[in-house]
């Protein structure tokens, strides 16, 4: 009998999504799951892991036993994912988005140069051929007009070089359009009207009732995962499974947790139908309860917490830039404060409520508050702009159980000399060799090198850009991901450059040998030393809280206070002169929190004088204690 019990955070990549059902399936006949995370494609297998999750505890209680529901059926959504086709089924272009989708489908795959500036050039053809026609034959007119039939010739080339500037300023216009319309993206998620097969956001949905064994339209919430069955000798906690994903909120420029706790955002039935099941747009009014009306649009508020459907955070985190379509959700942008005729009294209801007696007298029999006028609108995107590694997910300064990561690598350089080695050993010897766990405490702390050197200029001048919006988007991921006890439960899956990605359409030699991958990195858990893991993670702890105490004990040394703030110091020490804001509330708390920082002082000077320096031998590189807000 199984009794392990594991979180697993997963990485974004697009279709690498491929490596993750096989990876949980191997896990899952070691670990059984308690939290589960993940950003983009990453938290597509956060959701669908989940719900297998709960469909295998929903087995073992007895209740629920059809076929795919639990793990069963997360090995047949693997199969689905690793057949010739499948993937590029789901991605289905709204009308009149088509060819600019297969443009950015070849420009982000690996086809060669000569053929992506051939499509890119014959694009502007297909997109906006009146235009570029109309400017040609307007411009050839004018030499007609000015020279004749020389003329014309005297300003053929400048003229098609003209006419083709223009298509290309009318195709960007044109497909911004079209973007626009669609919620920002070029595939909405949802199935399209001529389509014979669902679109991924439909597709999705099934899975997710079906592994979990829920009717079609009563959705899967947080709250199913969080109230689900326990087993037997499970260890105490507020949540049976826990799922959490990233998204990023670009109206915001923040990245946000998902569920939200105690969010205030309303959506619009209109567009969420544009990206969500009816079935599921449907239950989300319901639980809305009476619509905001404002400049004659009905707003309905979002759920939040563990009624929000797993469906909805995962799409808002999967929403891959212009690919596909941004969530739209709305917040208040002004209120108001308005008077309405009080209602009249319920026969049989007892209208002896002092407060609302008293709040009738005021108003004059008005019921009286702020009423919101005016909502802005909040596009969220893919949590993969902010964080598309969040290893942080489920973090404690002494864990449990072991918190797994699975890391997409795209070795490049250097790093692919690496995969080469395993040439020639055969197909097995080498996806072995391109999946990796650091062993021993040594591994895993080296820095990537990501080389930008190119025969073209301005082929290194593309890869230097796009190397600083890399560092822009995953340097808190990569610092995290290198620091001891973190290094040491983070599997690399190292994928080639016709591995995943934005490779919608792979042939079914490469998606089988990205589902073996995955089968591997599961594996590579089985033998994970949690005695080890728990032992780095008490010395970073260790070494980490001494340092942050000599911080707060030197607060207290008159050497290096300044005189002009001696009040602050003393308002924390003890207590007088009174705090300006934030006091606390009874004379048990101030004494608590005068204490504590005694105590800290005094364990910080002894540490100061007699020692001993826990960050002698602790693993490199050093942690650190900072204050930094949950998002």
């Amino acid at each position: 009998m199984v009794d392990r019990y594991c979180d697993l955070v997963m990485k974004g990549g697009i279709t690498s999504g491929i490596v993750y059902p096989n990876a949980v399936l191997s896990l899952a006949r070691q670990y059984r799951f308690k939290n589960i995370g993940g950003t983009s494609a990453g938290a597509i297998a956060a959701a669908v892991a989940a719900a297998a999750a709960l469909g295998d505890r929903r087995r073992h209680a007895g209740q629920a036993v059809e076929a795919q529901v639990g793990f069963p059926g997360l090995a047949t959504v693997s199969a689905e994912l690793s057949r010739r086709g499948f993937i590029y089924s789901l991605f289905q272009p709204a009308h009149g988005a088509r060819t600019a989708y297969r443009l950015l489908v070849m420009l982000t795959g690996k086809s060669s140069l000569p053929r992506k500036i051939a499509c890119l050039l014959a694009a502007v053809f297909a997109i906006a051929p009146l235009e570029l026609l109309a400017t040609l034959v307007g411009l050839l007119g004018i030499g007609w007009l000015a020279g004749g039939v020389d003329g014309v010739w005297a300003t053929l080339l400048p003229s098609l070089l003209c006419a083709y500037g223009a298509g290309v300023l009318a195709s960007a216009l044109r497909v911004a359009r079209v973007a626009r319309r669609n919620l920002l993206g070029l595939c909405s998620g949802a199935t399209q009207a001529d389509a014979s097969t669902p679109a991924l956001t439909d597709w999705l949905h099934a899975r997710l009732q079906a592994l979990a064994g829920l009717p079609a339209d009563r959705p899967l919430t947080f709250g199913d995962l969080h109230q689900a069955p326990r087993y037997a000798g499970e260890p105490a906690g507020a949540h049976a499974i826990s799922l959490q994903m990233i998204t990023t909120c670009v109206s915001h420029t923040e990245p946000r947790t998902l569920p939200f706790s105690a969010a205030h955002f309303w959506f619009v039935r209109e567009e969420f139908l544009q990206l969500f099941p009816a079935s599921v747009v449907d239950w989300l009014v319901a639980q809305a309860g009476a619509p905001q009306r404002v400049d004659g649009r009905d707003y309905y508020r979002l759920v939040d917490g563990e009624q929000l459907p797993v469906l909805v955070a995962t799409r808002m985190s999967l929403s891959f830039p212009l690919l596909i379509s941004a969530v739209p959700l709305h917040e208040p942008a002004r209120r108001e404060r308005r008077c309405e005729p009080a209602a009249a009294p319920t026969p049989g209801r007892d209208s002896s409520n002092v407060a609302d007696s008293m709040e009738g007298l005021t108003s004059g029999g008005q019921n009286c508050g702020p009423v919101i006028t005016a909502f802005r609108v909040c596009w969220f995107s893919d949590g993969g702009i902010s964080s598309n590694f969040p290893i942080h997910l489920f973090d404690a300064a002494l864990p449990r159980w072991p918190t797994f990561g699975i890391n997409l690598v795209y070795p490049r350089h250097a790093d692919a000399v690496l995969l080469s080695d395993a040439e020639g050993q055969g197909e097995q010897a080498q996806i072995e060799r391109a999946v990796f766990l650091p062993t021993e405490n040594r591994q895993g702390w080296q820095r990537s090198y990501q080389s930008i050197a190119k025969p073209l200029a301005a082929a290194e001048m593309s890869g230097f850009l796009f190397s600083i919006v890399s560092t822009m988007q995953n340097w808190r991921d990569v610092l995290q991901a290198r620091a001891p006890g973190y290094r040491d439960r983070i599997v690399h899956v190292s994928l080639h450059g016709d591995e995943g990605g934005m490779n919608l359409d792979m042939p079914q030699d490469v998606l089988s040998r990205i589902a073996a991958k995955g089968s591997v990195a599961g594996e590579r858990f089985c033998d994970f030393s949690f005695a080890n893991h728990y032992w780095i993670r008490w010395r970073n702890l260790a070494s980490a809280y001494q340092r942050y105490t000599l911080e707060i004990a030197r607060t207290d040394d008159p050497a290096q206070r300044v005189a002009a703030w001696h009040d602050a110091y003393e308002s924390v020490a003890s207590g007088e002169p009174p705090p300006p804001s934030y006091r606390l509330g009874s004379e048990d708390k101030r004494r608590e929190s005068q204490q504590l920082w005694h105590h800290m002082v005094e364990q910080g000077q002894r540490w100061d004088d007699l020692g001993p320096d826990l960050t002698d031998g602790a693993p490199r590189p050093l942690p650190q204690m900072k204050v930094t807000p949950i998002y």
